[in-house]
């Protein structure tokens, strides 16, 4: 059975090189492009993304503490990740280990080596071993496919093109600076590609090329599970060329990253299972310290919230879309789409892999619903960039055909060009929004932002709550600060009781360097305070019957003038006061002075208000900044060091 066109046209005798220059300008382009990504990684900032750090934490944990474990690292500041499991009471990455497991052995060289590590000399590490594990591979993998384009496109600006959309124009070159499975999927398939042809090709003479088609394409489908099809495929095809090389020496060769793919993982998980085949169980959506992981409420595009038409057209055509972003591969649709091109076409059965892979790995994710989130906060589909290689392999019947009329060069220049800006545009790092992204944000068209938590009532005071009841002996809580001029100071609230007609007392006390310098009882009516009215309407006075003086005023608003607090983000906030962190829903609050004389200056307060202390507030930071620049001229933190007690978090905060 003849998978390769016998016409006579095309025979399978391997096209002559056109023009010497065709070689030597993919070769230029070639060391352009990687010389390009190298530049982008030495200035990428290390651990930019959350999806970078938990495979390096991997990495450090596997050499510095030989565990999968990696509580301690991620304990250490900018090394923290939401891409992370909880399993038997230690945190993983969720990532398969075979990967970090590979880089942690070339880790371990290095600093063997250069005595560097990796909390100590993250960037020269992390730029070294990105440098060996994705730019020289993929530097070769160019290389490589470009024979296959040389022997299979006719045309020499065929060729010249698609080369130049491997090295410029695709959403790879990004990913190319960070440690991710993506680059290490496609490099692989950009040369099992063209093995497995020439394997074809040359009627399975040379069986060390299954061997390496077998190699490389399993390896490639253990960084990109999606990709098993292509396995199946591949097996298929040589399968019809020699049944004993495909079975004895492409299936032997497989199974090596294989067994090292489910040993890796049962190493790590004490399973067969990766820990991803687990989102959305117990592993993924936990408490921890009182913090919930990221997983069990996703925020912002990780959160679901389009419809499977919607999902799939910004899946193609939209924010995120194949062929809006990359539209060279409207040439790509083209060979596929059109029968003339396709059935002739030389590699017709490839030609037929690319597009049911293409098809099978879209349509899988579509049905992952409580996934539509367009991988990620990333400038592409991550998840379909394995697929380039087959999407460039399409354009070569219609280049063959019409790389030879001008009109047709322009339209594709122009193509390649929209492309290699949307590559180019994220500077050192994919982990950003795309600029079609950008643009519909701007215009409105899109939004997935979540929308802030709004306060149940108004608040008008930096103190949350006040007790009701008989009184609270330990209804209390004292923060402390350090002034501008560092000098510590405290400030104690104190239940002090029930007054008449629904009233409450509630003691001050006001500490400089350990000494007292004022004790206040305040009277304030409740019902007021729980409607959300101003202080001037709930602060009724001190117990000796004296009204609030515009001090007092001031201290209670913590502004000069009544101002409402607005509500901001929910955060939670870890705290010397117990191993639990608290929930809090920010509050922010500013206003605008312009001395007479002065530069105008604002003075801002964001407020931690939280159910689970008394008073309802756990901390607050006041600024005083630039009224033009923003510059923050002072700065003062206010931090619970005491409390009496603590209450129950409620389902939903009570602010």
């Amino acid at each position: 059975m003849n998978l390769i066109s016998t016409d006579s046209s095309e025979s399978l005798d391997y096209v002559a090189p056109p023009a010497q220059f065709v070689g030597w300008a993919t070769l230029l382009m070639i060391v352009a492009s990687m010389g390009i990504v190298t530049a982008r990684l030495c200035d990428a900032p290390p651990l930019r993304s959350a999806n970078d750090r938990s495979r390096w934490c991997t990495v450090w944990a596997l050499v510095e503490r030989n565990t999968y474990q990696i509580d301690e690292i991620r304990q250490k500041k900018g090394w923290d990740t939401i891409d992370i499991v909880r399993n038997d009471g230690h945190f993983y990455s969720s990532k398969p280990p075979l990967l970090p497991r590979m880089v942690a052995e070339l880790y371990r060289g290095l600093k063997r080596v250069t005595g560097w590590t990796l909390t100590e000399q993250t960037e020269a590490v992390t730029r070294s071993l990105l440098f060996l594990i994705n730019v020289v591979p993929m530097g070769f993998a160019l290389w490589y496919f470009s024979g296959l384009v040389k022997d299979y496109c006719r045309d020499p600006f065929g060729q010249l093109f698609i080369i130049a959309c491997g090295c410029f124009g695709t959403l790879l070159i990004p990913y190319l600076t960070v440690f991710n499975n993506h680059t290490i999927a496609a490099t692989a398939f950009f040369i099992a590609l063209p093995m497995t042809v020439r394997c074809l090709a040359l009627d399975g003479q040379q069986y060390w090329r299954f061997a390496v088609s077998g190699l490389l394409t399993s390896f490639g489908i253990c960084n990109e599970l999606p990709a098993a099809l292509l396995g199946l495929g591949f097996f298929a095809i040589l399968l019809q060329v020699s049944v004993s090389r495909t079975l004895f020496v492409f299936v032997p060769a497989a199974l090596i990253p294989i067994a090292g793919f489910f040993y890796t993982n049962h190493e790590a998980t004490g399973s067969w299972k990766p820990f991803y085949a687990g989102y959305g169980t117990k592993t993924y959506v936990y408490e921890h310290e009182g913090v919930p992981s990221y997983w069990s409420d996703p925020k912002g595009i990780d959160q679901p919230r389009d419809s499977t038409p919607y999902y799939l057209m910004h899946c193609v055509i939209g924010h995120h879309g194949i062929l809006s972003l990359t539209p060279i591969y409207l040439i790509s649709l083209w060979g596929w789409i059109w029968p003339r091109y396709f059935w002739r076409s030389r590699l017709w059965v490839f030609q037929c892999l690319g597009m049911a892979l293409t098809a099978a790995t879209l349509g899988f994710y579509l049905t992952k619903t409580e996934n539509y989130n367009y991988s990620g906060a990333s400038v592409a589909l991550r998840w379909m960039l394995w697929l380039t290689p087959f999407w460039l392999l399409a354009m070569f019947p219609v280049l063959s055909r019409w790389g030879r009329f001008a009109t047709f060069r322009g339209v594709a220049m122009a193509l390649l060009a929209v492309s290699v800006f949307s590559a180019a545009y994220p500077s050192n790092a994919p982990w950003a929004k795309n600029w079609i992204f950008q643009l519909m944000e701007e215009a409105k068209w899109i939004n997935y932002t979540d929308p802030t938590p709004p306060f149940k009532q108004k608040h008008f005071t930096w103190i949350g709550k006040l007790p009701t009841g008989e009184l609270q002996p330990d209804y209390w809580i004292r923060y402390g600060s350090t002034s501008a001029i560092g000098i510590p100071e405290e400030i104690e609230f104190k239940d002090a009781g029930p007054a008449p007609n629904g009233r409450r007392l509630v003691s001050v006390r006001l500490s400089t360097a350990g000494q007292t310098t004022s004790e206040v009882m305040y009277l304030f009516d409740v019902a007021r305070f729980n409607a959300g009215m101003p202080v001037e309407d709930f602060l009724l006075g001190r117990q000796d019957g004296e009204k609030p003086s515009e001090a007092d005023l001031l201290f209670f608003r913590g502004m000069p003038r009544k101002m409402q607090y607005l509500a901001s983000r929910t955060r939670y906030e870890k705290t010397p006061l117990r191993t639990d962190a608290f929930r809090c829903q920010v509050g922010y609050t500013y206003v605008t002075e312009k001395p007479e004389n002065q530069l105008p200056r604002q003075i801002v307060r964001d407020v931690w208000y939280c159910e689970e202390v008394p008073f309802g507030t756990l901390k607050w930071e006041e600024r005083v900044q630039d009224g033009k620049t923003s510059e923050v001229l002072v700065r003062q933190l206010w931090q619970p060091i005491a409390a009496g007690r603590y209450f129950d978090r409620a389902a939903e905060s009570e602010f």
